[in-house]
């Protein structure tokens, strides 16, 4: 992989999201990845690194309120942050083909700009792999076994307090070890060009901006509004783990009944949730992204050699 290079997208509200580039501009096409809720562009990392090496220019960004973005003036909303994937997309790669992947919330931001934003993926028409993730709120309990409860516990005993006494939190949070990964340090920045751990999304984070964003994720939905991405027919690849215990396989299947053209894969065996970083699942997810990159490129440069007149008969 070469250099990672790093700058700074500037969004309408004044958020500075943090974006990393990965791989030649001259590869001819270019994979925006959007990663997940309390995570960073790390999460991408593996997938950074095969595909720049292949050629592919590789795009990825710290969430608004993630790693090394601000938060900005606006509310940390699941809209908000399909907004922020179109002002990437804009600013980083104007022009050529593209390649959009988003794992959970990343996927849920992806969504939002077909729902919201139907003319920009009419006019791009990218290649759109939609990881983990889902059309409709998130759940605190994945399922119906045993385990799933006692997780689903795990998850409210925290997520309640973080929601309802963000100042409390916040309070614990700074008595926290500097390792814990909700460990509150608001001044505390991670160097270099590469993007910080995971374990540090939400290092330099206050709590309300984490219980605003979950409450979005709690109310969030696009279905009924993806005819600009189902139009997309086999562009779209729905790709999940067998044992996801975050977005249940039902949400899943409901996601590829709103897009009835899309691909839906068989779940990864024995993958969990985050795909893009299991042990399992993320030579999974490098071979889609692989073969998408592949596939836009040699489709540009089909319609790059087609005679004038064809493509006016085609508009």
């Amino acid at each position: 992989m070469t250099g990672t290079e790093r700058s700074t997208v500037v969004t309408d509200d004044g958020a500075r999201l943090t974006v990393y580039t990965d791989g030649s501009s001259g590869g001819g096409v270019t994979v925006i990845l959007s990663h997940g809720f309390l995570m960073t562009a790390d999460a991408w990392r593996i997938q950074a690194r095969e595909l720049s090496a292949r050629g592919v220019r590789v795009v990825r960004y710290d969430q608004r309120a993630h790693g090394n973005s601000a938060a900005g003036e606006a509310s940390p909303t699941v809209d908000r942050l399909g907004a922020d994937l179109a002002e990437v997309i804009h600013a980083t790669t104007p022009r050529g083909p593209v390649v959009l992947a988003g794992h959970s919330m990343g996927g849920m931001a992806a969504l939002t700009v077909a729902a919201r934003r139907p003319e920009l993926i009419k006019s791009r028409r990218p290649h759109v792999a939609l990881i983990s993730t889902a059309c409709t709120r998130a759940q605190l309990v994945p399922g119906n076994h045993p385990l799933h409860w006692a997780k689903a516990a795990a998850r409210a005993s925290y997520s309640y307090p973080v929601c309802w006494l963000p100042p409390a939190a916040d309070a614990v949070r700074r008595r926290l070890p500097s390792g814990h990964p909700w460990a509150f340090r608001p001044f505390a920045e991670h160097r270099g060009d590469t993007p910080p751990p995971s374990r540090q999304a939400i290092r330099r984070t206050h709590t309300e901006q984490i219980a605003l964003l979950w409450k979005s994720l709690r109310t969030y939905t696009t279905a009924e509004r993806l005819s600009a991405l189902n139009d997309l027919a086999d562009q779209v690849e729905i790709v999940t783990g067998e044992f996801d215990d975050w977005i249940p396989l039902s949400q899943t299947r409901q996601l590829a009944q709103q897009l009835p053209n899309a691909r839906l894969h068989t779940p990864v065996r024995g993958a969990g949730h985050r795909l893009p970083t299991d042990r399992v699942g993320h030579a999974a997810v490098t071979q889609v992204l692989s073969r998408m990159a592949e596939t836009a490129l040699r489709e540009s440069e089909s319609a790059d050699a087609e005679p004038a007149h064809l493509q006016g008969e085609g508009a």
